[in-house]
């Protein structure tokens, strides 16, 4: 910074001029015109509390005692620099030939203080006077540095803080010890160490000839750094340019062992994506002047135990310090995990960028977990992931189009936006032939609970399977689907759009056209996830086909037809038992066309014969109409209604989901004209066993019924006649 020059070259000027004053002038002297040439040079006072002293061996020169330099009026420190005291020691012949050639310079104890207020203004932008002496002072600092030499230089136990009002950020370096020469000519070096925030630091640097460099010419640099884990070097040659860009031609290495340090050094909050990362290390080529830049290296980084390799290119036309325009291309290898790729245009001003993008995971799993996500994906699923398109980055947002997007065996093509807001958000429209999702309806997630099939155990009821489907949590999103057809397992869809929309863990699928079982169904359905699983439904199915429908998920292989059904349902359950047991909402029910196997009901409720004996059949309506309300896994049914050219019957009863078995009892209404009996019918029994018997209270109220409303006149007269019209009145309000 030009205010250290100047401060330093004030001084050593002054110390020289001392050197002829000191026999001639008191000490107190001295330091007042040390102070008013340094206020006139930077605005600031210097105050010199312990005078001078000549030195004469090993170096002509002077040394000063305590020193002061004011700061600015509005800064927190009364003083800007404090030191115990100043050595400078120059060369004789120089000092005679009118230049100066500092051979010795120490500082014992400074303390800087540099502070910046909230609108900008910094207490080192140091103002001075414009003529006279002061004028002649600045430009020997300024304009003229390649005059100021310096053999051997000294910094003993020195303090600098920083405080920045415009972003709130404290910095303290203590304990800074260095060596440093700045010679006219030959080699230049700096080698010193300080405390910054417990953690030592560590420069090194030399340049081979300081005056080619200072001259705008070429010479080879050699430097490192160290800084709380951090190693940094570089190696090569350099050329610096008052009108143009450097000159840069070498090797760099950067090792960091710790990532996490990074945090001290730079005063502020990582990235959640650096904050993964335990260690790091690059090292390559560089190449910069005005025709461009070229940036080629690899590097390493550990990243939530993932060894990450990388390999990159970067290159840039002429005025790269401009523009900051790259092309860049970047090859990732997660090892035994993924590979990623990119190759395009990178404008690090507005931040754009346009390129394309492989992504390959052979783990993903492994891959999810080097990024901090754990999905919980049903076995034998999410193993693969593949993302190949055009990028496009504006204002922060990520277009992917032109892309086939890749999960196992299921290849979908379309396009998609990604922003990265609180939550990574994704929004895409998708299109895909033939998908094969059956393992995600029927598998066993990763660490071994149900994946949340849908058939049962006959003998056990439905599976108490842990289901655990995590990760949902990890993403906002909006996907818009058309496929061609998807495998669910458990059923074969047909055409399927719908309309995905993911928000902090839940899942609303609209259904806007599913085909499925002859039929199609649309509706929505909401689901959570988590360590146990909720769900609400609100569907409307029309023309399905009941039989490999109610199979599938209920396994009931006795309704066949037509049906059209609306449901709103919902659940929520740690398995599949659970949910089952859970179940409750409302719907109805229309089936055309249909038949219940495995039993003759019309000859059952004509025939009392055949009703004890039982029949094996089928009874055909051609429709069959109802409600229902359910509650914790127990469907009821009060209005159920059953036409066929045979018979009307009426039902009512329960049928218990959770434990998939019933209880129900279909009553006739009308039957044909050669019935000789209407006998209603239990239903009762497990799903896979059901019984069909008839309901025998009922058939005796039916009989009973029967007898005596054809007996009932001749009994009222016949007990009139013989008890007398009293007790025949009390006997005939018994058959009312």
């Amino acid at each position: 910074m030009r205010w250290i020059w100047r401060i330093l070259t004030v001084l050593v000027v002054l110390a020289v001029a001392a050197i002829g004053l000191v026999f001639l002038l008191p000490a107190e002297k001295i330091g007042d015109l040390a102070s008013a040439e340094l206020e006139k040079a930077t605005g600031r006072t210097l105050t010199l509390s312990g005078g001078f002293q000549p030195t004469i061996f090993p170096v002509l020169g002077v040394k000063t005692g305590p020193l002061t330099i004011s700061n600015a009026d509005w800064a927190k420190s009364p003083t800007m620099v404090t030191a115990q005291g100043a050595s400078v020691g120059v060369g004789l012949f120089a000092l005679l030939g009118g230049d100066i050639e500092v051979r010795k310079l120490a500082l014992d104890t400074p303390i800087i203080h540099l502070e910046r207020r909230k609108d900008g203004v910094a207490n080192w932008e140091l103002a001075g006077s414009s003529d006279g002496q002061a004028g002649a002072t600045q430009e020997v600092g300024s304009e003229k540095d390649s005059a100021f030499t310096l053999d051997k230089g000294t910094i003993s136990n020195g303090l600098v803080t920083y405080s920045d009002a415009t972003t709130g950020q404290n910095i303290e370096v203590s304990e800074i010890n260095a060596d440093f020469a700045l010679p006219k000519a030959g080699a230049a070096n700096i080698d010193g160490s300080a405390l910054w925030d417990g953690r030592r630091a560590k420069i090194n640097l030399s340049v081979a000839d300081i005056s080619k460099l200072l001259n705008e010419q070429v010479t080879n640099v050699l430097g490192s750094v160290e800084m709380g884990g951090l190693k940094a070097g570089m190696e090569g040659q350099v050329k610096l340019a008052t009108e143009a860009s450097p000159l840069i031609n070498g090797q760099f290495s950067v090792e960091l062992p710790d990532v996490a340090a990074l945090t001290k050094l730079t005063g502020g909050e990582l990235p959640v994506v650096m904050q993964m990362i335990s260690s790091m290390s690059s090292q390559g080529t560089i190449m910069g002047s005005d025709a461009g830049l070229s940036l080629i290296g690899d590097g390493a980084v550990t990243m939530n135990g993932l060894p990450i390799d990388a390999k990159f290119e970067v290159t840039s036309p002429e005025n790269w310090d401009e523009t900051l325009r790259f092309d860049a291309e970047l090859n990732v290898t997660g090892r035994d995990a993924f590979t990623f790729a990119w190759s395009g245009l990178v404008n690090g001003k507005t931040g754009n960028a346009d390129g394309t993008v492989d992504f390959n995971a052979s783990n993903l799993p492994l891959t999810l977990k080097a990024v901090g996500q754990e999905v919980g994906f049903p076995k034998g699923t999410g193993q693969t992931a593949k993302v190949k398109g055009v990028v496009k980055v504006r204002d922060g947002k990520n277009t992917l189009s032109k892309a086939t997007f890749g999960l196992d065996q299921n290849t979908f093509q379309g396009q998609a936006e990604l922003a990265f807001n609180e939550l990574p958000y994704i929004a895409a429209d998708l299109t895909a032939g033939v998908l094969d999702l059956s393992a995600f309806a029927s598998g066993e997630d990763e660490a071994g609970g149900s994946g949340g099939s849908g058939t049962s155990n006959n003998s056990n009821g439905w599976s108490k399977e842990p289901i655990r489907i995590t990760g949902l949590d990890a993403i906002d999103a909006d996907i818009n689907l058309v496929a061609k057809s998807v495998n669910l397992g458990l059923s074969q869809l047909g055409r399927t759009d719908v309309k995905l929309r993911l928000r902090s863990g839940t899942v609303n699928l609209t259904l806007r056209e599913v085909r499925a079982f002859d039929g199609v169904i649309t509706g929505v359905v909401g689901f959570t996830g988590g360590d146990a699983v909720s769900f609400t439904t609100d569907l409307t199915a029309k023309a399905v086909q009941l039989e490999p429908l109610l199979g599938r998920f209920l396994d009931m292989h006795r309704l066949t037809g037509s049906g059209n059904t609306t449901m709103k349902m919902s659940g929520t359950g740690g398995s599949l038992y659970q949910i089952m047991h859970s179940l409750s909402g409302n719907g109805t029910l229309r089936i055309d066309n249909g038949s219940f196997k495995g039993i003759d009901l019309a000859a059952m409720m004509r025939n009392l014969k055949q009703a004890f004996g039982g029949f094996e059949g089928a009874t055909e309506f051609t429709s069959l109409t109802g409600t229902f309300t359910m509650k914790k896994g127990v469907l009821q049914n009060v209005d159920m209604l059953m036409v066929s050219p045979l018979f009307k019957a009426e039902g009512k009863g329960r049928i218990n989901v959770g434990d998939q078995s019933m209880h129900y009892t279909v009553t006739p209404s009308t039957l044909s004209g050669d019935a000789q009996v209407s006998v209603p019918v239990n239903i009762t029994g497990p799903w896979s066993n059901l019984s069909f018997q008839p309901d025998m209270a009922g058939l005796v109220d039916l009989l009973a019924g029967e007898e005596l409303k054809k007996q009932e006149d001749a009994i009222k007269k016949k007990i009139e006649e013989e008890v007398g019209d009293d007790v025949g009145n009390i006997l005939k309000g018994l058959f009312k």
